[in-house]
């Protein structure tokens, strides 16, 4: 027997309350100039507005723009005529962090420099000077003599939420100035091979001069800093990785202080993925495991263990690879340190010994 159409198995009463409510939908889409608004209905009677949005990132750019700077590292070559010369090898951006022209930047951008150049808003440019480089985190410092330089705004990415605007500002090819926004997609996310870097998930379409420029919230405050995108094995993007400003600006506090020295784990660890926690024997996906453990490193001493499972550290609960990253940031002190792990079917405490 053929079948009736979709319709025809619908009454007719029903069939009109559908259309109704189709063109009730319609109209609920509204949109004005730059601004749309959606709008959730009930039948064809109450509108509820929700959340517009931004008509333009204008306001949020002028507020940190003038703070933000295109970073070039330069190659010494010789020309043929045996004369040394200066060619352009890495570019990125940066951003100052205070008014005496220290800026901060992605370490790939200036590790293997010659030379640094610094471009400011105003198209001047300036030679600038090492301070300090963490190359495992991906972050330098560097500085200039200029006057009137002025620091964006700087705000927080643990204010952040999935979902939230953010504006990336950079120099991708060496276009100035150059802006693209998106959202969070997620975050504080961790990878086993940055040891203990800690990053904000972004959609934003970072590219070869982005490195080292701010991450702005919808206020125009740098939260964080762009470093990489994430590449699948299929060559599909769409993933990026910005520092959040905090890890930043503790990292330039220790290296320009004689601040008390960070400990190091010295273990690479990530999330738990739902086939390891089944592995294990576990009904969460909870915790970091280890996934490498490193020479002459506290994790060793400790007696870490690849496989482990890292449910807590001094009492805290972790709950995954990103909040154990950021646990470590705010560690000082490491000896007597008690991590709980879960290893080959039960918990067990682990201490980091007195230093010898």
């Amino acid at each position: 027997m053929p079948l009736a159409p979709a319709s025809a198995l619908v009454p007719a009463s029903a069939r009109t309350r559908a259309r109704a409510s189709r063109v009730c939908s319609l109209r609920g889409v509204l949109a004005a100039g730059a601004l749309l608004a959606t709008v959730a209905l009930t039948g064809c009677g109450t509108v509820v507005p929700s959340t517009r949005l931004p008509a333009t990132f204008s306001h949020t750019l002028n507020r940190a723009v003038h703070g933000v700077v295109g970073v070039y590292g330069t190659e010494v070559s010789t020309t043929q005529a045996g004369e040394a010369t200066l060619t352009e090898g890495t570019v990125g951006a940066g951003f100052f962090i205070d008014d005496a022209g220290t800026i901060v930047t992605a370490a790939h951008v200036t590790s293997q420099a010659a030379r640094i150049i610094v471009r400011l808003s105003d198209q001047r440019i300036f030679e600038a000077q090492r301070i300090a480089e963490d190359r495992e985190l991906d972050i330098a410092i560097i500085r200039i003599e200029a006057p009137d330089v002025r620091p964006p705004p700087l705000g927080r990415a643990s204010s952040l939420r999935a979902g939230d605007w953010v504006l990336a500002v950079g120099e991708p090819y060496g276009l100035r100035r150059s802006v693209v926004a998106g959202i969070v997609s997620g975050g504080p996310r961790h990878f086993s091979e940055d040891l203990e870097g800690l990053f904000i998930q972004t959609n934003i379409a970072l590219n070869p001069g982005n490195s080292g420029g701010p991450l702005l919230d919808l206020s125009g405050a740098v939260v964080g800093m762009n470093v990489r995108t994430v590449v699948g094995v299929q060559g599909g993007g769409g993933v990026s990785l910005s520092i959040p400003i905090e890890v930043v600006q503790q990292i330039a506090r220790e290296n320009q202080s004689d601040a008390l020295d960070r400990p190091r784990l010295g273990a690479r660890f990530e999330d738990v993925s739902p086939p390891a926690a089944a592995a294990a024997g576990r009904k969460t996906t909870t915790g970091a495991v280890v996934r490498e453990v490193t020479a002459d490193s506290l994790a060793l001493r400790a007696g870490f263990e690849e496989g482990d499972i890292l449910v807590g550290m001094n009492d805290r609960p972790i709950t995954d690879s990103g909040d154990l990253a950021r646990q470590l940031f705010a560690w000082r002190h490491a000896s007597g340190t008690r991590f709980v792990v879960f290893r080959r079917g039960h918990f067990q405490s682990v201490v980091i010994p007195e230093t010898p």
